[in-house]
């Protein structure tokens, strides 16, 4: 037997596995990247699907009792980790439990009250911001930049407004 049938039967050197190996590492990398961002928008998409539901409860709520449901934390905004977050749509069976956003941000309700052009509130913080521009998404920004939740700066929250 001589060098070159020695040399054939060797198989990968150590350097060839080695770039084999980092190039999957690579590539896995870049896969879990995407798929925690698709997870990421997913969720996003769920909190504003749901929401939607909760504005459309709401209007039903205020058709049938021409008021709007209570704001529990009258200083500030009533939030789904308090207990009850609008047990009225609940009563009413206008929605099927207290909703609940996913781990990682809470619903938020308040009422400004009637004549406005804000009237009951609804907010939610997302984790990807491209869903809460301005535009067919459906979020209102009822402040200028700066001030408070769903401000024209701040795209990190989706905002729903119902006017009454």
């Amino acid at each position: 037997m001589n060098m070159r049938d020695i040399r054939s039967k060797k198989g990968f050197t150590s350097i060839e596995l080695l770039v084999v190996i980092a190039i999957v590492i690579m590539l896995c990398s870049i896969i879990i990247v995407y798929l925690n961002d698709a997870k990421a928008k997913a969720r996003d998409s769920m909190r504003t699907s749901e929401l939607h539901e909760i504005q459309i409860a709401l209007a039903n709520y205020y058709l049938t009792n021409h008021s709007m449901p209570t704001n529990r934390n009258s200083c500030c905004g009533y939030f789904d980790t308090q207990p009850d977050f609008l047990q009225e749509l609940v009563d009413a069976k206008l929605l099927s439990s207290n909703p609940v956003s996913p781990p990682g941000a809470s619903y938020g309700y308040y009422d400004y009250g009637a004549g406005n052009s804000i009237g009951a509130l609804l907010v939610v913080s997302l984790e990807n911001t491209g869903l809460s521009t301005t535009g067919s998404q459906g979020t209102c920004r009822p402040w200028p930049a700066g001030t408070d939740w769903c401000d024209q700066s701040n795209n990190t929250y989706y905002c729903l407004c119902y006017p009454y």
